[in-house]
Order: C-alpha cells, then structure tokens, then sequence
C-alpha cells in the first residue's frame, strides 16, 4: 500500500526525520524508528488519531497488542498522503481540527 518517511515513538524510544518509516497495508501497519519496529494488526488497532502541532502531524495509533509498547506515533510534514493511505486501506481516522 503506502510507505511514508517521518519520526516516531515507540514507548519511551523516539526517532525524528527521517529515520521514521510507517508502512500502511490492508490487514495492519509497520512502524520502524531505527532501533524499535511495532508492527499492528489491523484487528489490534481501536484508533487511529491525527493530531496536528505547531511544527509537525503526529498519527497516535491506540491498539490492544499486549507485545508492543501502548505509546506508538508516526510524525510527519506531510499528513495529507498518509491520511489518504489510512483511508484506502479502510481505517477511520479521528482528526484533530
């Protein structure tokens, strides 16, 4: 589906641009900020939030993986290509407006 470059945090371990990379596919997502990947299933994800900040967009996925650490973000400068990827994969993303 779609691969976008950012930063992230996966539980306490952060990483900015550009050694973010979120792969959005039908059945789930991969986030890998270098030192630590969460990968989701689709079925595991209950939200998908989109907040957006005064330098850059971060997407908050809030999931029920017990594996995986409970704080998992992409961040990114260009929101409008991955939104469109979470909705042609079939997730409902809440926007911060």
């Amino acid at each position: 589906m779609g691969e976008h470059i950012g930063g992230g945090k996966i539980g306490m371990v952060s990483s900015s641009w550009p050694f973010g990379k979120l792969s959005i596919n039908y059945d789930g997502i991969n986030l890998n900020i270098g030192i630590r990947d969460a990968q989701l299933k689709k079925e595991d994800i209950q939200s998908v939030l989109f907040r957006r900040g005064l330098i850059n967009k971060r997407f908050i996925f809030i999931h029920e993986n017990k594996k995986i650490k409970k704080v998992v973000e992409f961040w990114t400068f260009s929101p409008d290509p991955v939104l469109a990827d979470f909705r042609v994969a079939g997730y409902f993303v809440n926007e911060d407006k």
